[in-house]
């Protein structure tokens, strides 16, 4: 004669005690990231490039610089022979080699992604602003500033084609009145950042050039972080591109974007 015996059902009791392991520290390299977005560069640009890297090194004195160039799709003037003159003549260069044109703005976060040392500055390549701003953005977060932007000046816009500085004007504007930015002039192509400002960076999802305004808007919503500003002027020699109507019309899709997180 064979009997079935039920079994109760038996639960494992919750330690009485629960240890969480607390978060491993960041440990941030003292130094800065330099990150050069590219696409389709002109003329003799390897060369231009080395020369304004050993002339941002000069100015930094002893602080470490990591340089980070990063392709954005580019059709031409940028080829293998290119990433092997820049490895040759500058020192530990980090190459990110995208093969799809995303945009500036992807362009900007795939090299702060690759970013090591407490902070990070972004520029163009042609550095339209001078080696002395990479150092006045650098000083500026050395002393407490979590978040700087390079702000162009009336003199700026005296320089500009008549269709642009419109709508810079119009930008600027925007970014004042509906926005209610910090920096009315968000554009400007030199920014720089420590932790703080390079994880908001991060989270910005516009890829043109308008994530230069959605950075700066996300910045200011953070009401302890610090943002500061340092006065910048173009070199000699620059020239300034025109906008296509397709560009702005799609740059005007990101802008609603912009507005509709505001």
């Amino acid at each position: 004669m064979s009997y079935t015996v039920t079994l109760p059902i038996v639960q494992q009791a919750p330690p009485a005690t629960v240890i969480i392991k607390p978060a491993e520290p960041v440990v941030l390299t003292p130094g800065l990231d330099l990150i050069l977005p590219c696409w389709n560069p002109s003329g003799q640009w390897v060369e231009s490039l080395i020369q304004h890297y050993h002339e941002v090194v000069n100015v930094m004195g002893t602080v470490p610089v990591q340089l980070i160039l990063v392709n954005d799709g580019s059709l031409k003037n940028f080829t293998t022979k290119h990433i092997s003159w820049l490895e040759a003549a500058i020192p530990g260069i980090i190459i990110v080699d995208n093969k799809i044109n995303r945009g500036k703005g992807f362009a900007v976060r795939e090299g702060v992604k690759r970013s090591q040392h407490a902070y990070q500055v972004y520029t163009d390549l042609d550095f339209p602003f001078g080696i002395p701003a990479i150092r006045s953005v650098y000083d500026s977060l050395q002393h407490g500033a979590d978040v700087v932007a390079g702000e162009r000046g009336d003199a700026y816009l005296r320089e500009l084609p008549r269709k642009r500085r419109i709508i810079t004007r119009i930008n600027r504007a925007m970014n004042k009145f509906i926005l209610r930015m910090k920096v009315s002039d968000a554009q400007a192509g030199l920014k720089g950042f420590n932790m703080l400002g390079r994880d908001i960076l991060l989270s910005t999802t516009i890829d043109g050039f308008l994530y230069d305004s959605q950075f700066m808007y996300k910045a200011g919503k953070r009401n302890r972080l610090k943002i500061g500003t340092v006065p910048v002027f173009c070199r000699p020699g620059i020239t300034f591109s025109a906008f296509r109507f397709k560009l702005l019309l799609k740059e005007l899709k990101n802008y609603l974007q912009i507005i509709k997180g505001a």
